[in-house]
Formats: structure tokens, C-alpha cells, sequence
């Protein structure tokens, strides 16, 4: 389920908006991953751009981050943002893995060249 395209449209205006923001390690902030009125509970420490970038991208992905009264229906958005958080996790160990690799090709091609 994607988010309203208009409301979508909107956001993607502010953040093309907004001054760069500067990743510093300094200005860390709660970000409840499962959404504040989800679960109180569950938070990982972000600087505050990233901590944007995440909302905008929950929000863009369609998911609702309001409170909803039926225990059913709140469950199943529960496990739809907890999803996409484990995704977002497994994408970014992923492309860490692909850099490391990257790295450990470069230096055997270095050895290589350097010891002959």
C-alpha cells in the first residue's frame, strides 16, 4: 500500500525545500520505530536528517503512524512497520557487506600488483 500520491507530492516538495542538513554525531534523537503512538517502547538513536528521512519515507511507503483503536487492525500496522524497519535493516547491512567485499578485492588486486 503506497501513500495518497498528492500527500506524497507534498512531502517530496518540503524535503526538496529544506536545507542540507549535516550528518552529525551530536544531534541523535529517539525514533520510534514502530511509530510513538504504536509502541512507546521500541527506539533506536538517529541524527535528526536521517530521523526525517526515515518518517518521510514511512509515510511515503504508506504506512499509518496515528493510534488506531481496533486491537486488530493496530496489530496489522504494527507488523507492517515493523517489516519495513527489518527491511530497511537488511538493506543497509547488505550494501555493507557489498562495500566490504568491494574492499577486499581492492586489496588483493593491490597485493597482487605490489608483489610482483
Amino acid at each position: 500500500m503506497n501513500a495518497e500520491p498528492a500527500e506524497a507530492a507534498l512531502r517530496k516538495a518540503r524535503r526538496a525545500e529544506r536545507p542540507s542538513r549535516e550528518v552529525y554525531p551530536f544531534c541523535l534523537i529517539d525514533h520510534h520505530v514502530l511509530g510513538r503512538r504504536h509502541d512507546l517502547q521500541f527506539i533506536v538513536r538517529a541524527c535528526e536528517c536521517h530521523h526525517a528521512l526515515i518518517h518521510d519515507q514511512m509515510l511515503d511507503a504508506g504506512l499509518d503512524l496515528q493510534f488506531e483503536q481496533n486491537p486488530v487492525k493496530r496489530q496489522v500496522e504494527h507488523l507492517k512497520i515493523e517489516s519495513f524497519y527489518y527491511r530497511q535493516q537488511a538493506d543497509h547491512y547488505r550494501d555493507w557487506a557489498d562495500a566490504k567485499d568491494r574492499q577486499a578485492q581492492n586489496l588483493l588486486k593491490y597485493l597482487v600488483e605490489n608483489t610482483k
